[in-house]
């Protein structure tokens, strides 16, 4: 039913799903203003809405309901004055040939009346399924940005040159860590260059020193962190402590010294990206360099950098004593910093304290299966995205909530220094990420903080990106991802699934 001009146009096919819901009352709030604002633009889909209300008000019967007297009284005048009364009242009486057109008549009265009930029942029909029918067939996603965060944070633990405290402040609050305008840290670490350069094998065995501290090492200190992220600076102090096979614990101050986060590392785990993974990346997409005779937080020191077409991308401040990393810095490809985070302070020990140092619970044990990269080969007959490489990044680690039949993969990407984190789960995106913007030009809802994100439908998909990266590298890995539009169902599917419900019911 269209009470719609033939010249108005085609609504959006893509919107039906949307334009439904809204009628029904069932979209969600951020969906429900971007349809709105579509609305009143888009004069075909504002007419298909105002149909669909229409063809709802006019299902709404009461079961008492009567035909109106002035129809009796429309019929009555198409048909005769006998036709108000009874059947028996009336004699039978053979037609003559004056009453041949008023026969034929009767009998297109019949006919028409006939295709009338029919083209009700089966108006009824439709619509009883049309109403019926689930406004989606997939389960929403709440949070997927919650979800995607605590997984980059969990992925960048396993790394080789893991920084306990970093995992933290990524986790925090964007708006408790921002600032309108760069400032200096309060309490910035300070590290020196080195004075004397090494050979790259020396280089590649600072590293490799620095990977094994890592877990093996005990130290607690403060260090001072600083992310610049499209024209913001966002910046913490944390108090870390790493104790040799119980994990780090880690707590997150803003400038005012208020904890806006905290959070807790298990041990290093077998499952742990190996330092020959790290070495093998690093060395295929970087140039190695090395310089002794440095100096963080007031540790003698080495830098080791990773340089790329001639400008630095990353430096590591390895201490010469423990071999932990006193401070890191990453810059983007003009050579701008994007993140740094070092000790301002910090005391090592590898001595292990006792267990009751840490709280009872620090390590908690997590349901996901860890895959072998072997296993994408299977995913992706079965429909899950887990290519290779992502924005010349490569596959590193796959990871799901079942073995068997996944709902949900984490997949992390890395050239052994930047890292991306894929989240892709089953299910309709239920709304956008708090405090993200829609950018349209990447097709995603964009939060900018500590660590960037994205996050989009794709199909029966929702896919939510995190890096640590630069701006560039969050863009260049969504535009890589798929981004395929939603399943939308028919009319007649929905009706059709409709009727399965009403009829699921009846045998309940």
């Amino acid at each position: 039913m269209s009470w719609r001009r033939p010249d108005d146009g085609a609504p959006c096919a893509d919107l039906a799903q949307e334009r439904s819901a809204l009628v029904d009352g069932s979209l969600d709030v951020a969906s429900q203003e971007l349809l709105l604002a579509h609305l009143v633009h888009c004069t075909p889909c504002r007419l298909e809405v105002q149909d669909l209300r229409h063809l709802r008000a006019a299902l709404r019967v009461p079961p008492s309901a009567v035909a109106p007297s002035s129809l009796a009284q429309r019929l009555v005048s198409i048909a005769g004055t006998e036709a108000s009364l009874p059947l028996w009242t009336r004699p039978f009486r053979r037609t003559r040939p004056g009453c041949l057109t008023s026969r034929r008549r009767s009998r297109r009265l019949r006919r028409a009346a006939a295709a009338m009930a029919t083209a009700v029942t089966v108006a009824g029909v439709s619509a009883a399924g049309y109403l019926a029918a689930p406004v989606s067939t997939v389960a929403p996603v709440p949070h997927p940005a919650e979800d995607a965060r605590a997984e980059f944070g969990s992925m960048l633990a396993q790394l080789p040159l893991a920084n306990g405290a970093l995992a933290a402040v990524l986790a925090a609050e964007p708006a408790d860590l921002s600032t309108p305008v760069p400032v200096p840290v309060p309490g910035a670490f300070s590290a020196t260059a080195g004075r004397h350069p090494l050979s790259a094998g020396q280089a590649r065995a600072a590293l490799a020193r620095a990977a094994g501290a890592t877990g093996a090492v005990s130290y607690s200190g403060l260090q001072a962190f600083r992310a610049q992220s499209r024209g913001r600076t966002y910046s913490a102090t944390v108090e870390v402590r790493a104790i040799v096979g119980q994990g780090t614990r880690s707590r997150v101050l803003d400038r005012t010294g208020v904890q806006v986060g905290a959070g807790s590392t298990p041990p290093v785990s077998a499952a742990r990206l190996t330092d020959r993974t790290l070495s093998a990346l690093l060395e295929r997409n970087y140039t190695l360099a090395a310089w002794a005779g440095a100096e963080a937080a007031g540790r003698p020191a080495t830098v080791v950098a990773a340089q790329r077409a001639g400008r630095t991308s990353a430096r590591w401040w390895v201490d010469d004593a423990s071999g932990i990393v006193l401070a890191q810095q990453s810059f983007d490809s003009r050579g701008v910093p994007v993140m740094q985070v070092g000790f301002t302070s910090v005391q090592v020990s590898r001595s292990a304290p006792l267990l009751g140092d840490l709280p009872v619970g620090l390590v908690v044990p997590t349901t996901d299966t860890v895959l072998t990269l072997s296993a994408t080969a299977e995913l992706s007959r079965q429909g899950w995205f887990c290519h290779d490489e992502v924005a010349a990044l490569s596959l590193v680690r796959v990871r799901s909530d079942s073995g068997t039949s996944p709902g949900a993969l984490h997949l992390l990407y890395s050239d052994g220094l930047a890292a991306v984190s894929v989240l892709e789960q089953r299910g309709r995106l239920a709304a956008a990420p708090p405090d993200a913007t829609w950018d349209a030009g990447l097709g995603a809802h964009v939060r900018d903080g500590a660590s960037s994100l994205a996050s989009w439908q794709s199909g029966e998909r929702v896919f939510t990106v995190v890096t640590d990266g630069p701006a560039e590298l969050l863009a260049a890995a969504v535009a890589a991802l798929p981004h395929d539009p939603p399943q939308r169902r028919s009319t007649m599917d929905r009706i059709r699934a409709g009727w399965a419900e009403i009829l699921a019911d009846m045998k309940g």
